[in-house]
């Protein structure tokens, strides 16, 4: 679930869509530019990444790249921190779904060591 709202979120800054505008980039767009829609375009990327990453550490297969989930559980805390401090309350309710994210690989794929680390 906490996947399908980042993705959620990333296509609405992308397609710039309404409910995203104060969930979003600190909340305090009403109308996202091109250059904030093609990070949200990269950030999509990284995100469609860490679920196919995530689908292989979680049945129990090791990945290629041994030091990945160790690297998200980092940019997972960075998101935590950044959400939190937001202005927007809606964009700091974005904290929960990168928690439970950044615990998931940090659980599936740091601590139970499936990652090879």
């Amino acid at each position: 679930m906490s996947f399908a709202w980042n993705i959620l979120l990333l296509v609405g800054v992308i397609l710039n869509l309404g409910f995203s505008h104060t969930r979003a980039a600190g909340g305090q767009f009403t109308d996202f530019s091109i250059a904030i829609r093609v990070l949200y375009v990269m950030q999509l990327a990284l995100v469609a990444y860490q679920v196919w990453v995530f689908k292989v550490i979680f049945y129990s297969r090791l990945i290629r790249v041994e030091w990945l989930p160790k690297f998200f559980v980092i940019i997972g805390i960075f998101g935590i921190l950044l959400n939190a401090a937001s202005r927007s309350s809606n964009e700091r309710w974005n904290v929960i779904p990168a928690a439970i994210i950044t615990w998931a690989f940090w659980y599936y794929g740091v601590r139970s060591e499936k990652s090879g680390l």
